[in-house]
């Protein structure tokens, strides 16, 4: 299975902070005066959560219209399309978050 830009992301953030995840999201909800970046690394992580879910959703639905075998009626069409560029727009803004 190929690395998500979420997995990426968390590999990052533990191996800019030396620990694994679960450590620092209780950290990263204190004042920011501790440390002012795990917070923006955090929520960046929570977008790509989002976007990761988003491209997962558009794909499973694009694998469902352009099954093997399955002929897509006319009005599928717009349905197919749609859903590339919902996919491709969820791996722009997971892109853009990393």
């Amino acid at each position: 299975m190929p690395t998500t830009m979420l997995d990426q992301a968390t590999a990052m953030i533990e191996n800019a902070w030396g620990q694994p995840l679960e450590a620092r999201e209780v950290l990263a909800v204190r004042p920011p005066s501790e440390d002012p970046l795990l917070p923006c690394a955090m929520h960046t992580r929570t977008a790509l959560a989002i976007t990761d879910n988003a491209v997962t959703v558009h794909q499973d639905r694009l694998d469902v219209l352009s099954r093997h075998g399955y002929v897509p009626d006319f009005y599928e069409l717009d349905r197919i399309t749609e859903t590339a560029v919902s996919l491709h727009v969820a791996y722009a803004e997971s892109r853009a978050y990393l």
